[in-house]
């Protein structure tokens, strides 16, 4: 009998943490079975996938970011980083958050909002937050990243200055890596970029493979700085189409592309070798009309793509008069998750979330 039970309870959804609370109340059994390790790593091991739990949003004029949970029982609480200090979240990926204080520019945060568990890092040697992002991502090699919590971790920071006089300017872009096992910044490296480009910190990194992708603004265009990990080294992708608002995508095929919004529409692109693969450039791959897809949105309404679900073809899309949403560009299935009003960007957090290791243990004593 209580390997049936175990069988069902295995089929519990994990993107509604909810149910395995109320079937941890049921009885002493099935509270036995949910906090038991080989049960825990089974059950992750049989669903397989990271879930949208919520997602982070930097607005305007907020002293912290809007934490909205978007899985009923997952308790999306900010961290404890000194309130009165107005932060903003970087990024959000394997399961942790980087952020850092707007006013107080001396160092970085990671911070993972299951297990409340925060490492406090200085900023690189030089560096200049004026015009800067980064990244967080798992330092283990080949993890499935379903339970990498307290893991090694890796935090990519990258940069833009400009140096010489008006008319002789050089501008650079510069890159450290930050290890939680040795606790320090790799060496500086740095490479030259065209003339009034700067790291766009409201954008999203994209990681495919060994690669970080960051987005660079140059007037009214997008370009892409690539970063890669293994060697440590940089370039720019240059020349993409005029779409202001573009940020950097995985294309269907594993590749890296953008999307952006213009006029009443979505666009996608894709960064395309040519058959001989000795130069790429930018193919469109689709155009998708938003009007019948989002509910009250007119033509001429203002909307934007404002992040991604990192590894999906999920997106947000963001209109100050209609709301936030995400639609996935395969299905065309549009949600709402967010009310109107002001937004610079989202960071959604995925992750496995199972309450009862925490709930499940304080149970235990009730029972």
């Amino acid at each position: 009998m209580e390997d049936l039970v175990e069988e069902i309870l295995l089929r519990l959804p994990p993107d509604e943490p909810a149910r395995r609370v109320h079937a941890a109340l049921v009885c002493k059994s099935w509270l036995r079975i949910l906090r038991d390790g080989a049960f825990l790593r089974r059950y992750r091991k049989f669903h397989q996938n990271l879930y949208l739990l919520g997602y982070i949003h930097n607005g305007l004029g907020l002293m912290s970011p809007i934490l909205v949970s978007t899985s009923i029982g997952f308790p999306f609480s900010p961290p404890a980083v000194a309130p009165e200090r107005q932060w903003w979240a970087l990024d959000c990926r394997h399961h942790r958050v980087l952020i850092f204080h707007i006013y107080e520019l001396v160092e970085l945060i990671v911070w993972d909002p299951i297990t409340d568990e925060k490492h406090h890092l200085p900023l690189p040697p030089h560096s200049d937050m004026s015009h800067s992002n980064g990244a967080v991502l798992c330092a283990v090699d080949c993890c499935d990243h379903l339970n990498c919590h307290g893991g090694p971790y890796h935090v990519v920071f990258v940069w833009t200055t400009r140096h010489g006089l008006v008319g002789g300017e050089e501008h650079v872009a510069w890159a450290s890596v930050y290890s939680s096992e040795t606790g320090a910044w790799s060496t500086v490296n740095s490479i030259t970029i065209e003339n009034g480009s700067n790291i766009e910190m409201m954008k999203p990194s994209l990681l495919i493979g060994d690669t970080l992708y960051f987005s660079l603004s140059q007037d009214d265009d997008t370009h892409m700085l690539k970063f890669d990990l293994g060697g440590r080294t940089m370039s720019v992708i240059v020349d993409t189409p005029g779409m202001y608002g573009a940020i950097p995508m995985m294309a269907e095929d594993g590749g890296v592309g953008f999307v952006a919004v213009l006029d009443d529409s979505i666009y996608s692109w894709l960064w395309q070798a040519d058959t001989h693969g000795n130069s790429a450039r930018w193919v469109r791959q689709w155009i998708m009309d938003l009007v019948p897809l989002l509910p009250n949105c007119h033509r001429k309404t203002m909307r934007k793509v404002i992040g991604l679900v990192e590894g999906t073809q999920t997106i947000f899309i963001y209109s100050p008069r209609v709301g936030i949403f995400t639609l996935d560009l395969k299905s065309r299935q549009v949600r709402r998750v967010g009310e109107r009003g002001f937004c610079y960007n989202i960071l959604p957090y995925r992750s496995f979330y199972i309450p009862g290791s925490c709930l499940c243990l304080s149970l235990h004593n009730v029972y």
